[in-house]
């Protein structure tokens, strides 16, 4: 026996870190909880952070599919993050050095110095 702990059939203990505590739920100003668990706060959803439906915490004193819901009716049904917007269409004009962009969307071609920007855009801001 190499006196190894898994191997010699005794329990495994598991050690438990605590929860941090930017973590923790925030408890809600609103009512006392009625059982631990119901009626706390998310924190994450009050850092603009939680976007869960099926989250076990409240959202803005409502259950968090109930205020997913009203999100969704609020904004017809769309989410509640940005798009990305798609880059404009690109023409290659005349001349375009095609060692430095890609023709067909304009933007610099990697390992070039002008890799990160688009042909006809300003240049980045200088670094300092």
């Amino acid at each position: 026996s190499l006196g190894l702990p898994w191997r010699s059939g005794a329990p495994l203990r598991v050690a438990r870190r605590p929860m941090k505590p930017w973590m923790q739920p925030m408890a809600s100003s609103t009512a006392p909880p009625a059982a631990p668990g119901i009626g706390e706060e998310c924190g994450d959803f009050k850092r603009g952070a939680c976007f869960r439906a099926s989250c076990k915490f409240l959202h803005g004193g409502k259950p968090a599919s109930e205020a997913a819901s009203a999100v969704a009716n609020a904004n017809g049904g769309a989410a509640g993050l940005p798009t990305p917007r798609a880059a404009g269409s690109f023409v290659a004009p005349d001349g375009l050095d095609v060692k430095l962009f890609d023709p067909t969307t304009g933007f610099g071609l990697f390992g070039t110095p002008v890799w990160g920007t688009r042909y006809g855009s300003p240049p980045p801001p200088p670094k300092n």
